[in-house]
């Protein structure tokens, strides 16, 4: 496959999974274990190791876009609250829920980013992706059924913040999904779908853009014209698809539930999982 399509077809796949309780990473990582990139003049495994994070930017990018009237008042208002001219604290929360939200996920991956390199190279990689969305889906299938939904749900609060940031963690294994470990999380918390999804969608922004910054030093060795292109090509077209998906994802939750994104991954993870002993 010619690489300028491949970058594509990762964009559209980074796009339509990132913020979808589904695993972008596992997609991206079972699409390159059949469609790898071809007669780079770099190394093959480095850059395959940061192109997959590194796209994850344009959809980063999408959520600061559409989220940019309410990021720029939380800011204001964090400001103002933090130099004593509004008493107001909703900026000031918003951000420090956002602040102990991360914090788990970042020092867990620094103590464990030597084994988290290297586990796109393991041979039993699809079971781990295989039994990662089938026990996730499994999960949310059981979340669902709970019906954690009553009314409005309870509002992103420090403890919420706490237990997301925490359950977050599982995200660094391929195929349990960022989105997903947060969003069950906060579900199982009392949150309403609507905050649930969003709360996840504003967490990747400081995670994702640090997981990017720093595959993109470890690996700055073998940027080019070559490989540069493509990680401009494939964030881009992440940014302009995932715009559309985010807001056709808040408009599918305001209807139905997360069941079918757990029955995706439980049909999903038997196929990958039996395909791994098969082989």
């Amino acid at each position: 496959m010619d690489n300028t399509l491949n970058a594509f077809l990762r964009g559209i796949i980074e796009a339509a999974t990132e913020f979808l309780p589904v695993s972008s990473t596992g997609h991206l990582f079972l699409f390159s274990y059949f469609f790898p990139f071809q007669n780079l003049t770099v190394d093959h495994e480095a850059f395959e190791d940061l192109f997959d994070i590194f796209i994850q930017t344009g959809a980063i990018l999408s959520v600061v876009v559409l989220y940019f009237q309410l990021l720029w008042k939380e800011t204001k208002g964090a400001i103002l609250f933090l130099t004593n001219q509004s008493t107001d604290k909703t900026g000031f929360e918003f951000y420090r829920n956002l602040l102990v939200g991360i914090l788990p996920i970042l020092i867990l991956g620094f103590v464990f980013k030597s084994s988290l390199d290297q586990i796109k190279m393991r041979s039993d990689l699809l079971l781990i992706l295989g039994l990662s969305w089938l026990v996730g889906g499994l999960v949310m299938v059981f979340v669902e059924w709970k019906h954690y939904d009553e009314g409005e749900g309870k509002k992103i609060g420090i403890k919420e913040s706490i237990f997301v940031g925490i359950f977050q963690c599982f995200a660094l294994i391929p195929g349990v999904s960022r989105s997903a470990a947060t969003i069950i999380t906060a579900r199982t918390l009392g949150v309403s779908k609507k905050d649930s999804a969003e709360f996840s969608f504003f967490l990747a922004i400081p995670v994702l853009t640090l997981a990017g910054i720093y595959k993109l030093y470890k690996h700055r060795t073998i940027l080019n014209s070559e490989t540069i292109g493509l990680l401009l090509f494939g964030s881009i077209v992440s940014f302009v698809i995932c715009y559309f998906i985010i807001r056709l994802f808040m408009a599918f939750i305001r209807r139905r539930s997360f069941l079918s994104f757990g029955i995706y991954r439980i049909f999903l993870g038997l196929l990958v999982t039996l395909y791994f002993f098969r082989g």
